[in-house]
């Protein structure tokens, strides 16, 4: 079995994405591991669309990615490891699979909420869509 070398790790927060992490930190201790949080203008303001170009807006959510990827770092450190970090700004799945792309990343680790039926449909996935168009092998974690 081939050895992985460069992980890419979804991150947003939630504790799904906080277990995704400790999955990959567990399962690849030996790889270079990147956290990456993607700030989505639209879902950081709650769907309030006149506020995207809003300078206050764009200045929290960036503060809020700095902590959430402190916080990688912070759980990182308690597996006794380094990850490095970036913050993207788009759309959550297109920004994971083009980083992944473009960072020549061997897999991607994702939580997911595991929604199915109507719940899917209606709110949509993220990992869902970034298990259809990655490059890839992505695990999603649950």
């Amino acid at each position: 079995m081939a050895s992985i070398d460069r992980v890419l790790v979804a991150f947003d927060g939630t504790p799904l994405s906080t277990k995704a992490l400790e999955h990959a930190l567990d399962v690849y201790p030996d790889a270079s591991i990147t956290v990456l949080h993607v700030i989505d203008y639209v879902e950081e303001s709650y769907g309030a669309k006149a506020l995207v170009g809003d300078e206050t807006l764009q200045e929290r959510a960036h503060d809020r990615s700095a902590e959430l990827l402190a916080e990688a770092e912070e759980i990182a450190a308690e597996h006794d490891l380094e990850v490095s970090t970036a913050t993207e700004v788009g759309k959550s799945a297109d920004k994971i699979v083009e980083y992944a792309d473009t960072h020549d990343s061997e897999i991607i680790v994702i939580g997911s909420h595991g929604r199915s039926g109507i719940s899917r449909i209606l709110l949509g996935s993220v990992a869902e869509t970034v298990i259809r168009r990655a490059s890839v092998p992505v695990t999603a974690v649950r």
